[in-house]
């Protein structure tokens, strides 16, 4: 079984300066520096690849930076103050917004046509999945978890990993099928010939199946496109380095932030669990990612480079 390592954080960024003309960048202890004195003005720089374009005073972010397709249109806006990030906002390469993401806690995933997709409270540790209609479908706090229909009527309930009576009906209706029924409507249907258990839409159309054989898992569209599947083969484990993105917005040196925080006893780790990739979960991580990669071997992934990749595509 594949393994995948998640570090897990929120949707933002950092500033990773190069020199630029005459002018000789330097982040250091949280301040940034032109040509030894902290800097005032707008800049633009190459950042992770991309052009940026920000304002500092008296070497601290403030106001709004601007992250660039190679096209010139525009990719990431981040709002600062005072030197700390307070809301991003990522775009489709046509423009439409694709996430935003508020004091590092509250994240929103947009489609294309505007539609709320997914939501994530990290105070709350709650996870909304929705509908097409805006209506949750899924809401997960912890580990408690509610599978809703389009109609916000409940077919599944979780408390504490647990799963809660609803007064379901289970009726055997032969050849190894059974249908589950809660107020005189059929929610769902189990398969025990292949441990597949469907649940419906309202209107009868898959919305769920999940395959107890292979432990795959499917969310429909209700004209049948799938829009999650599941791969049983991965195996995700997640861990969350906060202090780490703290050490970074304060400019600390990826060498000391390595040393401090035992780079090489955590990378040690992940070799024993034969951990097959390294998926930096924020944007924060590039500043440290030659750092991951001077103690493995193990495919370190940037999710960010892999997005612009599959929007450029179209």
């Amino acid at each position: 079984m594949k393994k995948i390592l998640l570090i897990l954080l929120s949707l933002s960024a950092i500033l990773l300066l190069t020199a630029c003309g005459k002018i000789k960048y330097e982040l250091k202890d949280g301040t940034m520096y032109a040509n030894g004195k902290e800097a005032t003005g707008t800049f633009e720089f190459i950042l992770n690849g991309y052009k940026t374009k920000g304002k500092y005073i008296n070497g601290l972010p403030d106001g709004l930076f601007e992250r660039y397709y190679p096209d010139g249109s525009i990719f990431i806006k981040d709002e600062f103050k005072d030197g700390t990030l307070i809301k991003e906002e990522i775009f489709y390469k046509s423009g439409e917004t694709l996430a935003t993401a508020t004091d590092g806690k509250y994240l929103k995933l947009f489609d294309k046509d505007g539609r709320l997709v997914e939501s994530y409270d990290a105070d709350k540790d709650k996870n909304i999945i929705y509908h097409e209609n805006g209506k949750p479908l899924i809401i997960t706090i912890g580990r408690d978890a509610t599978i809703y229909n389009e109609n916000s009527e409940i077919l599944s309930k979780e408390e504490n990993g647990e799963e809660v009576n609803l007064d379901m009906i289970i009726k055997n209706i032969g050849n190894g099928l059974s249908e589950i029924i809660m107020d005189d409507k059929v929610i769902a249907k189990m398969d025990d010939n292949t441990g597949i258990l469907t649940y419906f839409y309202s209107t009868g159309e898959p919305m769920i199946t999940t395959n107890s054989s292979t432990a795959e898992t499917q969310f429909f569209f209700k004209n049948g496109n799938i829009f999650f599947k599941s791969n049983p083969e991965i195996n995700v484990v997640g861990l969350t380095f906060l202090e780490v993105v703290k050490e970074i917005e304060k400019g600390i040196l990826p060498e000391k932030i390595s040393q401090k925080f035992n780079f090489d006893g955590l990378v040690k780790y992940l070799e024993t669990l034969n951990v097959e990739a390294i998926v930096l979960g924020c944007t924060h991580f590039p500043y440290i990612i030659d750092e991951i990669r001077k103690r493995t071997n193990i495919k370190i992934i940037n999710p960010v480079d892999k997005m612009v990749s599959k929007i450029l595509e179209k």
